[in-house]
């Protein structure tokens, strides 16, 4: 079996920026500087002999590129909400391309049971929280809702294969896609 999943990386000139966020609430995992991406769908467990038709079918996705800026910070689930932050990220403006290339991505795989149970909101975890955060986490937020990133060129997606280790995920590209110039 094979743990997979499609995802626009985070280009290399931007992961010191975001890798310089990762600190300052305590209990927080922090998501390693190389493994900042954008997930566009989770495939989790895939048997081995279907790789090739999942190549295949993400051979046919045809979507142009397109500008993305890292903007803002929230959490999932929502602040104000009674259930504690799991996941803290940062925004991506605008939205409506990943959306866009995301359903492409779902009309040649098949429906999403995760898009259909949570909706799609694109953005790039930052961290997660095995236990309820600390008040640190007010804080961050404050401080950084305004937190622009710059911007960058969304040229290609990828499918990855994800290895859980006990020092932490290794996520290795299977097979990259290019978007259309």
């Amino acid at each position: 079996m094979l743990r997979l999943f499609v995802a626009v990386d985070l280009p290399a000139e931007l992961r010191p920026v975001v890798a310089g966020l990762a600190q300052g609430i305590g209990g927080a995992r922090w998501t390693r500087p190389e493994q900042l991406h954008v997930t566009l769908r989770f495939l989790g467990d895939t048997l081995e002999d279907r790789l090739g038709d999942l190549r295949a079918c993400l051979r046919q996705v045809r979507m142009p590129r397109f500008e993305l800026a890292l903007r803002g910070t929230g959490v999932f689930p929502p602040a104000g909400t009674r259930k504690p932050a799991r996941v803290l990220w940062l925004g991506l403006d605008p939205p409506e391309p990943l959306q866009a290339l995301k359903y492409a991505i779902d009309a040649v795989l098949g429906p999403d049971p995760d898009t259909a149970k949570r909706g799609f909101s694109p953005h790039l975890t930052l961290a997660r929280f095995p236990t309820r955060p600390r008040h640190e986490l007010d804080r961050f937020l404050a401080e950084h809702a305004g937190f622009d990133g710059g911007s960058f060129l969304a040229d290609s997606f990828h499918l990855y294969q994800s290895t859980l280790r006990p020092q932490g995920a290794l996520h290795e590209i299977v097979e990259s896609f290019p978007l259309l110039a």
